[in-house]
């Protein structure tokens, strides 16, 4: 099997992807303006920190200080722990600067499908995720140049912008569930969010969850 076969699977699988994340990052374009910041404040947010949940977080957040920013993100940005331990053994037998080549894109789309990837016997599992990156950022980036172009013209409320993550993470989570633990991990990261929700800031609540269903994983035996 050609390394090129990855490669053209992983673009064929983060195509989905590529459209989706870029349709929220012209959402982002236009909640950032509308929250203050500028132009190109913006569009190098999603150059550099590519994160579209730490990204609306500060959106949410703009005007209130740097503790509470700090805080939010923080908290979003924790799950990556889990997610590079994660990748770190799928790239075990990679040259360091390939894991950091690979970290660099440490997003939950992406990671989803290299996990499905890998579990269904992908050969090249770098190969597969740099392609399915690269639509990633892409579309995130150009999203993102789109929204501050079309400004104020666009009402992210009347194309449904709150239930994009859902259906994103929904999407990406059905594929990965074959077994009955399987389900009992999402489950239990369900009601995590849930009981967060009581007492933890909400940026916190998804690290929480996310933390919380590992560490049950964990335990649970293989099938």
């Amino acid at each position: 099997m050609r390394i090129n076969d990855s490669l053209r699977r992983g673009l064929r699988d983060g195509l989905p992807i590529g459209i989706a994340v870029g349709s929220l990052g012209v959402v982002f374009g236009v909640l950032a303006l509308e929250a203050g910041l500028t132009g190109w404040i913006t569009v190098l947010a999603s150059i550099i920190v590519i994160s579209g949940a730490a990204q609306f977080a500060l959106v949410g957040l703009a005007g209130a200080g740097v503790v509470p920013i700090l805080v939010a993100t923080t908290g979003l940005a924790l799950r990556h722990v889990p997610m590079s331990a994660k990748m770190s053994d799928l790239l075990r037998d990679r040259p360091r600067r390939t894991r950091f080549a690979m970290a660099w894109v440490l997003v939950d789309e992406t990671f989803g499908l290299t996990l499905a990837a890998a579990d269904r016997g992908e050969s090249d599992v770098v190969s597969y995720k740099a392609a399915a990156d690269i639509l990633l950022y892409g579309g995130w980036v150009t999203g993102t140049l789109v929204g501050v172009v079309i400004g104020d013209r666009v009402d992210p409320a009347a194309w449904g912008a709150e239930v994009f993550f859902a259906l994103l993470f929904v999407g990406l989570a059905a594929p990965l569930i074959r077994h009955r633990w399987d389900t009992a991990v999402m489950m239990l990261a369900v009601a995590a969010v849930f009981a967060g929700a009581e007492w933890l800031p909400s940026a916190w609540q998804i690290t929480a969850a996310a933390t919380a269903a590992a560490g049950i994983g964990a335990l649970l035996p293989d099938e």
